[in-house]
């Protein structure tokens, strides 16, 4: 065995410090290799053989192994192979000897996530490990950012204050008979909670029709909420039942109220207050044993005072008010909602650190609706074999890259033929990634005012991660 590198004092370039695992059967690469990388700021675990590796993994789990696949008693590389399933839940990067390459793709093969050849470089022994923590954080971060998107509650995602509230608001009121108006802006979710209230209610088991009163004139809303009769108006070549008949038994959601025409307002009041309706055309009356939910993101109570909405209908209709948040008053459910919309068209993929801040960071005038339809098309702008959704992506994604005038052809991707050039780009390129840092930087210290601990958690870094960050752009 090749002796570790030198010891030397910590880089300040070298990102991540981690809890790493050590194993190799030789007690002066223990010895030397441990005290290089403790030097670098890292916390080492040795062992010296298969047994104490696998009795240390279990006991402190790292978030990296470097293995040597020399396993005493018998030397045998495929002791070292067999090791690489059984530490799956981590990067495993392995120690090979010179030449033995053929040696280090089977690692590959079984699951390894790098490999390095002693005698080992220093500057390389430091990129390796810094991106295999990276590679380990990030899997923690999508691991637990799945596990709270699991929490599913009524179809509602998400455990900030906000959404616990309005969960609990539901759950009370669904069972009642009485009539709910949800508020709340744009985007904010305001049918998904109707279905809850449907979903808890005792007609759980009927009918949920949903219409957008705005988008229809007041004759064709009230065909389509009603029904009508063979020949009352042009085109009518027979009878068509309405809306609020294929409600009977459950629930029928009115999206956007505020913008139901004043003539079919006063309709709607005489169904709700004798549970009567006649279709258009029609003389006889019918009944429908249906619950009415009215959303809108207007304010009524503004639209009653001008006279474009009726006191009479508003009062029926409040019977209890829920309120959809916006995102700016959920921050903390942003990164579980954007894992969530993420899986839908990458299941495999997941944020990066860059990219989960530049999510926190935004604000989103569309709310969910808008978050949902940038981390969509994030994922679906992922390119074939890679697995993370950067800053980079997400700003092409959302139009800030075209709004700023980055070439986003460059982003998606690469002409083979330019190979040859790329040592010459490099300069732009590590320049273009320095300032996007430091934007990064500059915007997570701005919105936790200072505050080094806040900030490298909203970056998702360590906080000695971040000094070293703003030491190395210059922003200290």
């Amino acid at each position: 065995m090749t002796a570790a590198p030198p010891a030397t004092a910590p880089d300040p370039s070298a990102t991540e410090t981690g809890d790493l695992l050590l194993v190799d059967d030789e007690p002066a690469f223990q010895r030397l290799g441990g005290n290089y990388l403790r030097g670098l700021g890292h916390v080492v675990t040795v062992a010296g053989d298969g047994e104490q590796a696998w009795a240390a993994f279990e006991r402190r789990r790292p978030e990296l192994v470097l293995l040597d696949l020399a396993m005493p008693p018998t030397m045998d590389p495929e002791a070292g192979l067999a090791l690489i399933t059984r530490f799956a839940a981590v990067p495993v990067v392995v120690l090979t000897g010179h030449g033995d390459h053929e040696l280090a793709l089977r690692a590959i093969e079984a699951g390894a996530w790098d490999f390095l050849t002693k005698p080992m470089d220093p500057d390389m022994l430091r990129v390796v490990i810094a991106r295999a923590l990276r590679k380990s954080r990030l899997d923690a971060e999508v691991r637990r950012l799945r596990a709270a998107a699991s929490v599913d509650d009524l179809g509602m995602v998400g455990q900030s204050a906000a959404i616990n509230g309005l969960r609990a608001m539901v759950r009370r009121v669904g069972p009642t008979q009485v009539s709910v108006l949800v508020l709340g802006p744009t985007g904010t979710g305001k049918e998904l909670v109707a279905r809850a209230l449907h979903a808890c209610s005792r007609c759980a088991d009927g009918p949920f029709v949903a219409i957008h009163c705005g988008a229809l004139s007041a004759e064709l809303l009230e065909s389509e909420l009603f029904g009508h009769l063979r020949g009352s108006f042009t085109g009518a070549y027979r009878d068509q039942p309405g809306l609020v008949e294929a409600a009977d038994g459950g629930t029928l959601f009115l999206d956007e109220i505020g913008e139901m025409p004043l003539s079919m307002q006063v309709k709607l009041l005489r169904f709700l207050q004798e549970g009567t309706f006649v279709p258009v055309g029609g003389r006889q009356q019918k009944q429908a044993r249906t619950r009415v939910i009215g959303a809108t993101h207007r304010d009524l109570e503004a639209m009653v005072r001008e006279g474009t909405f009726r006191e009479d209908l508003f009062y029926r209709l409040k019977g209890v008010v829920l309120r959809t948040p916006g995102l700016e008053e959920r921050p903390a459910d942003v990164p579980v909602l954007a894992s969530r919309f993420l899986q839908r068209v990458a299941p495999d993929a997941g944020f990066a650190p860059d990219a989960l801040a530049w999510l926190m960071a935004r604000r989103w005038p569309g709310n969910v609706r808008e978050l949902r339809a940038v981390v969509e098309s994030a994922g679906a702008l992922i390119l074939p074999g890679h697995a993370v959704v950067d800053a980079a992506l997400m700003r092409l994604a959302s139009g800030e890259a075209f709004a700023e005038g980055v070439d986003a052809g460059g982003l998606l991707q690469r002409d083979e033929t330019s190979a040859a050039s790329d040592d010459d780009s490099m300069g732009a390129l590590d320049a273009a990634v320095n300032e996007l840092e430091r934007r990064l930087l500059r915007d997570a210290m701005a919105s936790s005012h200072g505050n080094q601990s806040e900030a490298a958690r909203r970056l998702g870094i360590s906080r000695v991660g971040l000094i070293k960050k703003l030491a190395r752009l210059g922003l200290r």
